[in-house]
């Protein structure tokens, strides 16, 4: 598998950093697009690229603005559009590099919710949508008083690090990991900013409004056990899309990052099966 860095400068001047993995262009089956979760970076899934890397598939990871080695004040994004409009560059990127390839997505926790908002935005272009924690009922995590007044501050104090991130062991049950997210200069690990957090909750709200507009297949996969965005968030797509594919997988007693838990492997191979499937 080779593995390069890239970059553009997006509208607003920041410039944006995207990861391609890919094997033989020769032999390239499809394209994936991957859009990684709050605080973290698309480096965390080269695992990932490298099990569709395997089997034919080129993969785009996008560092989210204020993520990773992408500029930006760390972990703030101001309006949950606004990465839309740096995936939808990164669509043309790839679709330059391969026009002929059909194109898919994994995404993860707030990476669904902008992957959801692309589906909405630009129905048609995805052939498959896997999610992974997806996070349409990511405000049921908290309290209803604490939501309203993140929404509130997020009007006067946007970058003020306030909301209080859970505790680190939320995110999977393997020792490895978690001790690999710590010594990851590229995680933020800082306090989630109000402006982030209440963006995200718009988006959830606007996705969640708009459900019965999201045709394309979906793969929804969720641990029961994941606190920072409620399992119930992916039960209430696979009802309420219109899409007529949709597979939705609930893991008994897994926490949220689910391609990072202990039982890492059969998820994967579950998420590289149905992307074959659909490309």
């Amino acid at each position: 598998m080779v593995e390069h860095t890239e970059s553009f400068v997006n509208s607003d001047g920041i410039n944006i950093v995207y990861r391609v993995w890919k094997m033989s262009e020769r032999f390239a089956r499809g394209i994936v697009l991957i859009s990684h979760g709050l605080g973290e970076h698309s480096g965390r899934y080269q695992h990932v690229a490298e099990a569709l890397t395997d089997v034919g598939f080129v993969c785009y990871g996008i560092d989210h603005m204020g993520h990773g080695l992408s500029e930006g004040a760390r972990a703030y994004v101001p309006d949950g559009w606004l990465p839309v409009r740096d995936l939808d560059k990164l669509y043309h990127i790839a679709r330059l590099d391969f026009p002929d390839l059909p194109c898919l997505l994994v995404a993860h926790s707030m990476g669904s919710l902008i992957g959801l908002a692309f589906e909405l935005r630009f129905p048609g272009r995805l052939q498959g949508i896997a999610l992974t924690g997806a996070a349409p009922h990511v405000e049921y995590a908290h309290p209803a008083w604490l939501v309203s007044l993140c929404l509130w501050a997020a009007q006067y104090i946007p970058k003020l690090r306030l909301s209080p991130p859970m505790s680190l062991v939320v995110l999977t049950g393997d020792a490895d990991v978690l001790k690999s997210w710590r010594d990851d200069p590229l995680v933020d690990k800082g306090m989630w900013r109000v402006g982030t957090s209440a963006a995200l909750v718009r988006l959830a709200r606007e996705i969640r409004q708009r459900a019965g507009e999201i045709e394309t297949p979906l793969l929804l996969l969720h641990g029961s056990d994941d606190h920072l965005t409620p399992a119930s968030g992916s039960t209430f797509l696979a009802k309420n899309t219109s899409a007529t594919d949709v597979t939705l997988k609930i893991y008994d007693g897994l926490r949220h990052e689910l391609v990072n838990e202990t039982e890492s492997a059969e998820i994967i191979t579950r998420i590289r099966d149905w992307l074959l499937e659909h490309a």
